[in-house]
């Protein structure tokens, strides 16, 4: 099997509690100008280590769309792609890499206009259109991202199917091997999914927008075979929310969500929920110029805190950024978004390395056609000499392992690995070293790409990359 680089950013504390954030900083990394670089981009970034990729849904020199890199200090944006109707075009979610190939979706173009799945190499090259949908009998019109499980891929679209409701699909990564798991068919079992799908190593979890016995949207559960759908949920409006717009974040024990309306206000709530479908908790009540308002993307996770964004509220009701804790206290607004200076109205999701969250507006900017930027975090009680100097984990990219080894004596260490969603891939407890005593971790496992790495054991907190 072909071994890929793993980066890893370190985040060394010795707390079990939630730790507070530093103020941040905010800083616009790129203003998106239109017709030779895109812009309006609603999907997320992601991240192969160097660069950040991301596509956005106008602009270019077909004004249908791009695909693009750019550096995380806002340097060296290159324009990887301008889409052409024939090979898709304004595409809404965001890319994913499994070490070799970018893979994505577009919502509409190809050869039936009904949207297409992708892949291109990290350099623009190498293009191949895997899928171009059809309708009735694949799907139409995806909206969100891909989900890679080895060989095979796995998304859904927002209408088309037998039901013209949405489907459930997989895909090989060569592009064969296409098969429809699942026709959503409303009351019974949702419509219209507008987020992605995320898994747990067992099930599939994911949200459809509207359907269910309320015509609000569902939480489900399936098998990465199609085979045993649950529902987990109806939504009901007032005072659960409804009309989810993103995707589900797990963190080894409770799936974390938003949904676009409901809740006290009718602006969306935050929600937790078991992953059999009982413990459902609302979390927060959106409530507009406070705390922001329909939130259109999705949360991430690292642990402790929840971060995501709104598409409105906040002081001039154009969206914030915000972060909350894990039982829905000490909700923070990290930005409101204020038009020319820092952008206009979040459609997607944050992402993390550790030290710094990046994320896209889809208008506003200076020249109004949306922004990359970048907040910075920072742990307090940072000793970067003592602690830094006493550890050290190698190495770092690694491809199949990594070590860790300390001057200093660890006792009863908890370990978390998690991935740039905020999901938890590996969990160890009670890590005992003697110092200079080497622990050794497999990787291999893992997919290609960027993870956080957190070693709990005492009362400081460092992260390096």
């Amino acid at each position: 099997m072909k071994k890929n680089l793993l980066y890893a950013i370190i985040s060394f504390s010795l707390s079990f509690s939630i730790f507070p954030l530093v103020d941040a900083q905010y800083t616009n990394l790129y203003n998106f100008s239109g017709t030779p670089d895109g812009g309006a981009p609603l999907g997320s970034l992601t991240s192969d280590g160097t660069f950040l990729y991301g596509m956005t849904q106008f602009g270019g020199i077909n004004g249908i769309g791009t695909i693009f890199k750019i550096q995380p200090d806002g340097t060296g944006y290159i324009k990887l792609m301008d889409f052409a109707s024939s090979n898709g075009s304004y595409p809404t979610g965001s890319l994913i890499f499994d070490g070799t190939f970018l893979y994505g979706m577009t919502g509409s173009g190809g050869a039936n206009n009904m949207g297409t799945i992708f892949k291109i190499l990290p350099d623009g090259s190498g293009y191949l259109k895997l899928l171009d949908f059809a309708g009735s009998t694949n799907g139409r019109n995806p909206n969100g991202d891909l989900l890679i499980n080895g060989s095979s891929l796995y998304g859904m679209t927002v209408s088309g199917g037998v039901n013209d409701m949405g489907t459930i699909f997989k895909i090989m990564t060569d592009g064969s091997g296409y098969v429809k798991l699942l026709d959503f068919s409303g009351a019974l079992n949702g419509r219209g999914p507008l987020g992605s799908l995320i898994s747990d190593g067992t099930f599939m979890y994911g949200m459809t927008s509207i359907g269910g016995s309320n015509n609000k949207g569902t939480i489900f559960k399936i098998m990465p075979d199609g085979s045993g759908y649950v529902k987990l949920l109806d939504f009901a409006g007032s005072p659960d929310g409804d009309y989810p717009n993103g995707s589900l974040v797990f963190d080894g024990t409770f799936l974390y969500g938003m949904t676009y309306y409901g809740g006290t206000s009718g602006g969306g709530i935050i929600f937790k929920i078991l992953t059999d479908g009982s413990g459902y908790t609302k979390l927060l009540d959106f409530q507009g110029t406070t705390n922001g308002g329909e939130p259109y993307g999705s949360l991430i996770t690292d642990g402790a805190l929840l971060f995501g964004m709104t598409d409105d509220g906040g002081t001039i009701l154009s969206g914030t950024a915000f972060k909350i804790a894990q039982d829905g206290t000490n909700y923070v607004k990290l930005i409101d978004f204020m038009g020319t200076t820092n952008g206009l109205n979040p459609h997607g999701d944050l992402i993390s390395d550790g030290a710094f969250l990046y994320g896209m507006t889809s208008s506003g900017g200076s020249n109004s056609w949306g922004t990359i930027f970048r907040y910075q975090y920072a742990p307090i009680g940072i000793e970067e000499n003592n602690i830094n100097a006493s550890l050290e984990i190698y190495p770092n990219p690694t491809r199949d392992k990594i070590n860790i080894t300390s001057e200093n004596e660890l006792k009863n260490a908890k370990l978390e690995i998690l991935n740039l969603f905020g999901q938890t891939v590996i969990n160890i407890n009670q890590i005992n070293l003697l110092p200079g005593e080497n622990y050794s971790i497999d990787l291999a496992f893992l997919e290609p790409g960027m993870y956080i790495i957190r070693l709990n054991n005492c009362r400081k907190i460092v992260i390096k990359k």
